[in-house]
């Protein structure tokens, strides 16, 4: 069905070869080639914002990467704390051990020397006996030096495996931080990480969307201007469009609006909300309420009716001396070729759900021209030029 409306339009819109329609055919073109310009300066726009999506990419891989790296150097790390704290856990237990035995060495010895000094003095009558012999004293006393001395080396034993023991303790307690303070780096790093893989993921879909976006356009923009082109060949055919054009041009500024609403799109360049550039509108786009009524700006022929790329569902209607006008993103229209509805009677409706927005054109000679300057101004254009 669709092959064969396309087929009827440029059938009907055949090139007429009379000087007339070839030289207004080569002012087309010249036309043509000045929006095609302006779409190639889009065009570029993208290609620049393309490359500054490939650049970002290639940095938050690099960033990624180098936060990878670093995670790696801190696994390392942890494994060396890990060992270290395990060898301060063993220094610790053969600290404690040797404390405990130092001190029950010293208590023993301690006790040794108590025990034999009291034999000693009862074994001699008192203080006084011990000068009575004095070779066995001496060698008494020397006995009891040297159990003062097994004594005093195992209180140095214990005295030195304390300050081993805290020694230890604190090793152990700062490499425990140590750790606290890696292992909290690396939560860090690995939350910034996945922050960075998220950030690729919207700038490749940006880039993407950004591509996708603009073919969309392209291609819309050069098949509308085919099928205009080739309904405004057929139509410089006749003598009589010179009269019909007269009588078209005396209306403008007094055409009634399409549909009642706001201008959300003007004619001309527009800033694109999402792309971060600017795109060519050929039309203006009215904000309108679901279901509304959308009404022939003056009288013609149906000369397309249906579905065409991004234009949605489409009517276009000749008014004769090469005008057109175009009612694109209906809900429905019971319009078809042939039919002739006359101004004010209706083309179609809006969508019934979500924001409802009429796309609509004014054609002269195959160019666009801006539709406000056509249209009557009443109270909504005031409000929609504000």
């Amino acid at each position: 069905m669709k092959r064969a409306c396309v087929y009827f339009i440029a059938l009907f819109f055949a090139v007429s070869l009379d000087a007339k329609s070839v030289k207004q055919y080569q002012n087309e073109i010249e036309k043509e080639n000045k929006s095609l310009h302006e779409l190639k300066k889009a065009l570029e726009e993208k290609r620049t914002e393309k490359e500054y999506c490939l650049l970002e990419e290639k940095r938050i891989r690099s960033e990624v990467a180098r936060i990878e790296q670093e995670l790696a150097r801190l696994a390392k790390q942890k494994d060396a704390l890990r060992r270290d704290i395990n060898k301060a856990q063993k220094n610790l237990a053969y600290s404690e051990k040797a404390l405990k035995l130092a001190d029950m060495e010293k208590n023993q010895w301690q006790a040794v020397l108590e025990k034999e000094a009291d034999l000693w003095f009862r074994a001699n009558h008192g203080f006084q006996k011990m000068f009575t012999n004095p070779v066995a004293g001496k060698l008494r006393l020397y006995a009891l030096s040297q159990k003062k001395t097994y004594r005093d080396n195992a209180e140095e034993k214990e005295t030195e495996s304390k300050i081993a023991l805290e020694r230890w303790q604190n090793a152990k307690a700062t490499l425990l931080n140590l750790k606290k303070k890696q292992e909290q780096t690396a939560r860090e790093r690995e939350n910034i990480k996945g922050e960075k893989q998220g950030l690729l993921k919207t700038t490749i879909g940006r880039r993407i969307v950004a591509e996708d976006e603009i073919k969309k356009i392209t291609d819309s923009a050069r098949d509308l201007e085919r099928v205009i082109g080739n309904l405004e060949k057929k139509k410089k055919q006749t003598e009589a469009e010179t009269a019909a054009r007269k009588v078209f041009r005396e209306k403008k500024n007094l055409l009634p609006w399409p549909v009642q609403g706001e201008i959300i799109t003007r004619f001309g360049k527009n800033k694109h909300p999402e792309l971060a550039t600017y795109v060519i509108s050929n039309g203006i786009k009215i904000r309108t309420a679901p279901l509304a009524a959308i009404n022939a700006v003056s009288g013609g022929e149906v000369i397309f009716s249906g579905e065409f790329r991004a234009y949605g569902l489409m009517v276009i209607l000749d008014h004769g001396g090469g005008f057109y006008s175009i009612y694109g993103q209906l809900g429905e229209t019971s319009l078809e070729e042939g039919q002739k509805p006359k101004a004010g009677e209706a083309v179609g409706r809006m969508g019934n759900s979500g924001e409802q927005a009429l796309y609509f054109e004014i054609r002269s000679a195959g160019k666009p021209e801006d539709p406000t300057t056509w249209l009557i101004h009443n109270e909504i254009s005031e409000r929609s030029s504000k």
